[in-house]
């Protein structure tokens, strides 16, 4: 029986003791709800950051994304006014359901595809659209801010320009009161108070990452990256047709942008060559397959210039004619393939891989109309003609009777488009069949690609290889930066014959239309074309802030999404930074950071002790009680210490009141830091203290 007791007793020891252990079940406090001001602080959080992506994306998935958040917000609003009915909730097998609709639609909307970029950041704008419409914790709410902040890099996938970075600021500021707000038990001050130092905060780190930026040693590849989609770009082909550069023409985007070392060369000189097309089917001109390299040339006189090139998704880079050589890749294109450029035997500059990111290149030109073949074949290739076309074949043959010089052949054919009824538009007519014919004869209207083609065949026609070659033609200097601006309305065709053992430039457009080479499309089209506004010769409100933008826009490119491995080491080399001493960069790293915190360290003492007036007030009061013998005790607030200090001194309990509540307004409560109701606050806490006899009077007085 005792054996039983003190089993008994052992048993109930023992369980009093797991009850009290670490692995004892306790009760878990139930998570902190998110208020109504804190959804509106994460609503408002996802829309700044959904916002500068919105553009990227189809125009339903925007809509579609933001609209959620909306939703979010609207119903948190109608469940703070009506606290007695039952909140708002969409189950939770609903919003699974959503996702995989929305996952479904999202694939739809991309060709079938939902692993790659564009498609994976569709879906993420909606599922935190979804994910905010089920939060309903403080954990929940972190959890969003978090995916606010990757939402804010997701847009630099697609854009990396200056206006971009702008975007995201706002999202930027309005995240710092976010956190602020989660972090909070009782309400938020005024939002004009959390946005201000919010934004404070951001701007003592500016000078730090500016710091970092310049002198932290940047790598040559970067640290991950993301499979790129292909999308559709505008730009030259590697085939050309009737009608298909006349299209491009009539666009004004923005093709590459050159700055150039010294004076830039003239109009007529200003030609980016691109592909050159070969083979010709009686319709389209396309290109061969690309050998290499190309026959050197005289690099006397070379003139040298960056090609800050837009992506194309195409494996060709531009340079002025004639390239001395395939170009020195200096930004943009991280990846070794990309890098991998070559000048092949027709002297265009191909890349391994499709130009898929801002690409930044230098290039040195001889400024030249003639070059030496690199091979036999190039010319053998050139002579090919196909069936069709009778009446160009026949025109042909009766100019070669009366000019059998190869040169003097080809003047006749230029004075021909000069002399006779040719017009240069950017509106041709359909040509659907023998088209050289029908141009020729019949209508006698075309672009540069019409002008290029029929002068080709004719050279062919009468024995001379001849070949199209296409790129860009001209470029507007933006005064506001001192570079050059190539549009795709800039896009051209133009003719290269062999004559006298050598391939010479002909540009059969500047014998229709002079005009187009010298002073640029709009000069050389009548009236009513439709050429791109930015294209155009006059120069209204709308071109020069576009210019100045466009200016900004090259000098972010420029400097700081092109500031790379190689320009970082000549910007330490001229502040004459060692960069083979590591401890020394180092060392010099820590000290600046360490003089900069000690700045703002200094800056917030001094805005303490100026800015925080109350305190100072409130502090002379306490210091004055205290020297009367009534000292304020630790656990005790404002109110209740002026209710102590009245009753002692009943004479003075109404300044006692005011001094309290004052300050208890200023320090604690929602009132704007320099408004008028805190000027006025301060005035009373002032005036009040002032009120307050010295420590020995009030100690005289005392009961």
């Amino acid at each position: 029986m005792s054996a039983a007791v003190t089993t008994a007793g052992t048993g109930s020891t023992f369980s009093r003791l797991w009850a009290r252990g670490p692995f004892a079940r306790r009760a878990v406090p139930p998570p902190p709800v998110l208020s109504l001001s804190q959804i509106r602080w994460i609503g408002a959080l996802l829309i700044a950051a959904q916002l500068p992506q919105a553009p990227w994306l189809p125009a339903w998935i925007a809509v579609f994304g933001i609209t959620l958040v909306g939703l979010r917000m609207v119903f948190a609003t109608r469940d703070a006014r009506r606290p007695q009915a039952t909140p708002t909730r969409i189950p939770s097998w609903a919003l699974v359901v959503f996702a995989v609709a929305a996952a479904w639609f999202v694939r739809a909307s991309f060709g079938g595809h939902l692993a790659g970029r564009d498609p994976s950041v569709a879906f993420l704008f909606i599922l935190v659209g979804i994910k905010f419409l089920e939060a309903r914790t403080r954990r929940d709410g972190t959890l969003l801010a978090c995916l606010a902040m990757f939402m804010l890099i997701t847009p630099f996938l697609a854009n990396q320009s200056a206006w971009a970075a702008l975007a995201m600021l706002p999202a930027l500021v309005i995240l710092g009161a976010t956190l602020e707000a989660l972090a909070r038990t009782a309400p938020l001050v005024a939002p004009r108070a959390a946005l201000k130092r919010s934004a404070l905060l951001i701007a003592q780190g500016i000078p730090l990452a500016a710091i970092l930026f310049v002198v932290f040693p940047r790598l040559s590849a970067p640290l991950w990256g993301l499979p790129q989609d292909y999308a559709a770009q505008t730009g030259l082909s590697d085939t050309m047709s009737p009608g298909m550069i006349s299209e491009l023409s009539q666009s004004d985007a923005v093709a590459f942008r050159v700055d150039f070392d010294g004076e830039p060369p003239p109009p007529a000189q200003r030609y980016w060559r691109g592909p050159v097309l070969t083979r010709f089917d009686g319709r389209t001109w396309s290109a061969i397959p690309q050998r290499g390299p190309g026959a050197p040339v005289d690099a006397q006189g070379a003139i040298q210039y960056t090609v800050t090139l837009e992506p194309s998704f195409k494996p060709w880079l531009f340079a002025l004619e004639q390239a001395v050589g395939p170009p020195q890749i200096t930004g943009g294109a991280d990846d070794p393939g990309a890098r991998s450029v070559q000048l092949t035997a027709d002297r265009q500059i191909v890349a391994r891989l499709p130009v898929r990111e801002v690409t930044r290149y230098v290039q040195r030109s001889a400024l030249g109309t003639h070059f030496a073949s690199a091979s036999d074949l190039d010319v053998r290739l050139a002579r090919a003609l196909p069936p069709g076309n009778p009446r160009a074949k026949a025109l042909a043959a009766d100019l070669r009777a009366r000019y059998p010089d190869d040169r003097e052949y080809a003047a006749a054919i230029l004075r021909m488009f000069h002399d006779e009824a040719f017009v240069y538009t950017l509106t041709p007519p359909l040509l659907p069949t023998d088209p050289v014919d029908m141009f020729l004869f019949d209508e006698r209207r075309g672009f540069c690609e019409h002008f290029a083609s029929a002068f080709t065949f004719l050279l062919r026609a009468a024995g001379i290889p001849a070949r199209v070659v296409t790129g860009y033609q001209g470029g507007e200097i933006n005064p506001r930066g001192g570079y050059m601006i190539v549009r795709q309305s800039d896009a051209h065709a133009w003719t290269e014959a062999y004559i006298d053992g050598e391939w010479r430039r002909y540009d059969p457009t500047a014998a229709v239309a002079p005009n187009r080479i010298e002073r640029g499309l709009s000069s050389a089209v009548g009236a009513g074309e439709p050429v791109p506004l930015f294209a155009r010769l006059e120069s209204g409100w709308l071109k020069s802030m576009q210019l100045a933008v466009d200016a900004l826009n090259h000098a972010w490119e420029r400097d700081v999404i092109g500031f790379n491995q190689s320009r970082q080491r000549e910007l330490w080399r001229d502040l004459r930074l060692n960069t083979d001493n590591a401890p020394w960069v180092v060392g010099s790293l820590a000290a600046v950071i360490g003089a900069w915190g000690a700045v703002l360290l200094a800056w917030m003492a001094w805005r303490r002790r100026t800015e925080a007036r109350e305190v100072l007030l409130w502090q002379a009061a306490c210091a004055r009680l205290a020297a009367a013998g009534l000292p304020r005790q630790p656990h005790e607030g404002p109110l209740d210490y002026a209710a102590r200090a009245a009753a002692r001194w009943p004479q003075f309990g109404i300044a006692f009141n005011a001094i309290a509540e004052s300050y208890a307004s200023l320090r604690y409560g929602d009132v704007e830091p320099d408004s008028k109701a805190s000027e006025a606050l301060l005035a009373t806490l002032a005036r009040a203290v002032d009120v307050l006899p010295a420590p020995r009077a009030l100690r005289a007085t005392a009961p």
